[in-house]
């Protein structure tokens, strides 16, 4: 193989390299971290005064209850809202739609004139595919609670990663969901392993908001990933260049 061949594999490499760090900073980049939701606490008064409201993912108030068992869980209905004091959450790499998207939506294809079209096929429910869960499904957690039993949950990663670094975090308002009949199957062994029901979720998300802002977050982090690989392949490649030269 010739000096000149090397190079161009070499540099391919590089950029391949650069691509895969540009995708791993846009879909672990959580925009939640530099734009917060409105933080003002919901009192359970203000619940019991509109109790129509959706109040999923809103700021909890002192007086929320917070969860201390799996049976406490097992035991809300209707509108009931809760939260937990958690410290320890597990991934479970299991990742549900999220309830604003429009399935039918994303499959969608592009012509050759540029123009998309439905084709008629509706994206899963949930996926255990880290990458195709990229934009637009959210991971179901693990919850520890304080009797040592583990529900199901889903909320903001930011609130994972404060967790993950060792905060005491109160997550925000949850109210119970049934689990998708296609996310159960993919939950099953992982909630039989912690002894968590698999048939229901603690869901803390305010969807309202989330919708709101999902476009104008893809396009901060599509910007930041953009810029991150042209700047990286350039290092890489600049000091790639000199090594050679100096050969």
């Amino acid at each position: 193989m010739n000096k000149i061949s090397v190079n161009t594999i070499i540099e391919v490499c590089i950029v391949v390299f650069c691509m895969v760090i540009a995708f791993l900073i846009f879909r672990n980049l959580n925009m939640e971290t530099f734009f917060k939701p409105d933080s003002t606490p919901v009192t359970a008064a203000q619940i019991a005064a509109a109790p129509q409201v959706n109040y999923a993912g809103k700021a909890a108030g002192n007086d929320i209850p917070r969860l201390s068992g799996i049976e406490e869980f097992k035991n809300m209905v209707g509108r009931d809202c809760a939260t937990i004091e958690a410290t320890e959450v597990i991934p479970t790499g299991i990742y549900g739609l999220k309830s604003w998207v429009d399935p039918y939506e994303i499959r969608k294809r592009r012509t050759r004139n540029g123009r998309l079209v439905s084709t008629g096929q509706r994206a899963p429910d949930a996926t255990d595919d880290a990458i195709v869960a990229t934009e637009y499904y959210q991971e179901y957690y693990l919850v520890r609670l304080s009797d040592q039993t583990y529900i199901l949950a889903q909320f903001s990663d930011a609130y994972r990663d404060r967790i993950a670094g060792g905060e005491s975090v109160t997550l925000p308002i949850g109210v119970k969901k049934t689990t998708a009949g296609e996310a159960r199957k993919y939950l099953e062994n992982i909630c039989g392993e912690y002894g968590a029901d698999n048939t229901f979720v603690l869901y803390m998300i305010d969807d309202e908001w989330q919708k709101a802002h999902e476009n104008t977050f893809f396009v901060i982090k599509l910007g930041i990933s953009i810029a991150a690989f042209f700047l990286l392949s350039i290092i890489m490649l600049l000091i790639f260049y000199k090594v050679q030269k100096r050969q």
